[in-house]
C-alpha cells in the first residue's frame, strides 16, 4: 500500500475499534501477544514500581496493561484520539494510574523534558524512515530520566528471505522500514541512548526485537 499513512490510518475510529481483534485474536496473534507482553514485563522488571512510565504510542493500551498490572503508573500518549478512547475503556479498572493524553511526543519533548522515570516505545518506529525514527525516539529520550524500551524490526539475511517469501505469497510486509544492526547502532546514538539488553519474542518466525536502553 504505497499511499498508506500510519498517522492518518490510526485516527480512524473504525480502525481503532477493530485493531486488537484483527491482530491478536487468531492463534498466532494470541501467541505473539503473550510473548511480546512477556518481553515488556521483563524489560521493566528491575524498575521501582513507584516509577511513572510513559507509553508512546499507547494505541489501544495493550502493552500499557502489562505495566499497570505490575503496579506502575502509566501515561499513555498517542496522536490518535480514537485509539486512546479504546485504551481508556479497556483500562478503566486501573483508575487514575492510567492517564491518556492525545499529543505528539515531538512537541511534548520541547516543553516537558525528563518528566517520566521510564518509557516504552513500541510498534511505531518501523513505520517510518530512519531519520524520522531518530526524531521520534530522540523525543522519547528527552522526556525520560532513565530506562527507554523500544522495539523495531531487525533486517538480517534470514529475515529478508522471510519477507521476500511472504511478499511472493501475497502477504503484507510486517514493517515498512526494518533496520540493520548498523542502522540500529545509528538510531541509538542519534537518539542519545546506549543499548543495555535485547529480547526477541519469536526469533525464528518474527523480525521483532525489543531493545532495552539508557540515556547517554
Amino acid at each position: 500500500m504505497p499511499d498508506w499513512n500510519p498517522t492518518d490510518h490510526y485516527k480512524d475510529v473504525a480502525v481503532a475499534e477493530r485493531y486488537d481483534r484483527e491482530r491478536f485474536s487468531s492463534i498466532p496473534g494470541r501467541v505473539f501477544n503473550a510473548l511480546e507482553k512477556g518481553c515488556v514485563r521483563k524489560s521493566f522488571s528491575d524498575i521501582p514500581r513507584k516509577a511513572a512510565v510513559l507509553d508512546v504510542p499507547a494505541g489501544t493500551g495493550r502493552l500499557a496493561e502489562v505495566l499497570l498490572e505490575d503496579g506502575f503508573s502509566v501515561t499513555g500518549v498517542d496522536i490518535s484520539k480514537p485509539m486512546l478512547e479504546v485504551a481508556t475503556r479497556k483500562l478503566e479498572r486501573y483508575g487514575k494510574r492510567f492517564q491518556p493524553r492525545v499529543a505528539d511526543v515531538r512537541e511534548l519533548a520541547k516543553i516537558e523534558p525528563k518528566r517520566y522515570d521510564a518509557a516504552l516505545c513500541a510498534r511505531v518506529l518501523m513505520h517510518f524512515p530512519l531519520e524520522q525514527q531518530i526524531q521520534f525516539l530522540g523525543s522519547v529520550t528527552k522526556l525520560t530520566k532513565s530506562r527507554v524500551v523500544f522495539n523495531q524490526s531487525l533486517s538480517s539475511p534470514y529475515q529478508r528471505l522471510r519477507r521476500r517469501v511472504k511478499q511472493l505469497l501475497g502477504n503484507q510486509p510486517p514493517a515498512g522500514y526494518p533496520i540493520s544492526e548498523d542502522e540500529l547502532a545509528q538510531l541509538l546514538a542519534a537518539s542519545g541512548l546506549r543499548e543495555t539488553g535485547r529480547l526477541r519474542p519469536m526469533a525464528l518466525v518474527s523480525e521483532a526485537i525489543y531493545i532495552i536502553a539508557e540515556p547517554l
